[in-house]
């Protein structure tokens, strides 16, 4: 019996380049980010410049439980282009998808290539040593400033990976409900390094956020300043919304401890959110309102906060220093 043949040269050749062109025109894998002890899903996802909610939604994840060695889904957020500096930091989501890049002349690695390569640089771990009031930052992330809110001193504009994060995740949000609203205050973070800071006993450990409010009217010298918040000129459902959004994150290991805000402000938002509907029993939990300025909540009475919300986060996960 005559041996069998195998494929000729010519049907291999044609065999391989019919795979290189599929492979070619295939898009590009999602990015993949293995977890290291010490990170946690803020850091990730501030490293990657993508938001908690993206990097939730694309692994399934209803909390930010992350374990080391779990690899994570990197959505299209994070993809980068050549020229770091060109990339603008817009605050706000696009409203869209964007299209696709221009292919480039030496084409992007794909699979296993592509992972190595984005493990290179390992996202950066800030780390939070000490207390609000006497300490310092290590390694901080600086917010940058976006579309819709105002940083009033850049030099003060440092904190912790995780903080930096949900400060953008909660900002886009707000700016995602409410689509008419002025450029927002940003009062002071920490600096780069932490340490004292003059006009403040705290905010020396990157894990403080000055917050200014909404307007009807936007107030004359906002948002270079900060403008006391009235019954007359305040935005309450947008001041609501982001006093919200800082407040839901309490439950999470980097999220939330308290909100500094003068009991007079807490009463007006206090009061507007029960005639809307909201559960008075939520409303006693977050509030110190009514029970006078001894009462218990998450937002809590500081004398000089009539203007701005103080917002003040844990320690992060693994900064054993952080008190």
């Amino acid at each position: 019996m005559p041996a069998r043949k195998g494929p000729s040269t010519v049907a291999l050749v044609l065999v391989a380049c019919a795979v290189a062109l599929a492979a070619d025109a295939a898009p590009a894998e999602a990015g993949r980010h293995k977890v290291r002890a010490g990170q946690t899903l803020a850091a990730i996802a501030a490293r990657y410049e993508c938001s908690l909610t993206a990097l939730r939604r694309a692994n399934r994840l209803r909390g930010d439980r992350i374990i080391v060695g779990q690899v994570l889904t990197v959505p299209a957020c994070a993809k980068r282009v050549a020229g770091r500096a060109a990339r603008s930091h817009d605050a706000s989501p696009p409203r869209r998808p964007q299209a696709p890049e221009p292919r480039r002349a030496t084409p992007p690695p794909r699979g296993r290539a592509a992972t190595r390569a984005a493990a290179v640089a390992p996202p950066p771990k800030g780390e939070s040593v000490g207390k609000p009031w006497k300490g310092t930052l290590r390694g901080g992330l600086r917010l940058p400033q976006g579309k819709g809110y105002l940083i009033r001193r850049p030099l003060r504009s440092w904190g912790t990976p995780e903080m930096v994060a949900t400060v953008r995740d909660v900002l886009r949000a707000v700016r995602a409900d409410h689509r008419e609203l002025h450029t927002l205050a940003i009062g002071d973070l920490s600096q780069r390094g932490g340490g004292r800071i003059t006009e403040h006993r705290s905010h020396q450990s990157g894990r403080d956020i000055d917050v200014g409010f909404y307007y009807r009217v936007v107030p004359p010298g906002y948002p270079s300043t900060f403008a006391v918040g009235t019954a007359d000129n305040l935005d309450l459902g947008a001041t609501w919304d982001l006093l919200r959004g800082f407040a839901r994150t309490a439950d999470d290991a980097n999220g939330v401890s308290a909100i500094f805000l003068d009991y007079d402000v807490q009463g007006l938002l206090y009061e507007w959110a029960k005639g809307k509907g909201v559960d008075e029993r939520y409303l006693d939990r977050l509030f110190q309102y009514p029970d006078g300025t001894a009462g218990t909540g998450l937002v809590r009475h500081e004398p000089h906060h009539a203007d701005h919300l103080h917002v003040r986060f844990r320690c992060p996960l693994g900064d054993a220093g952080c008190e």
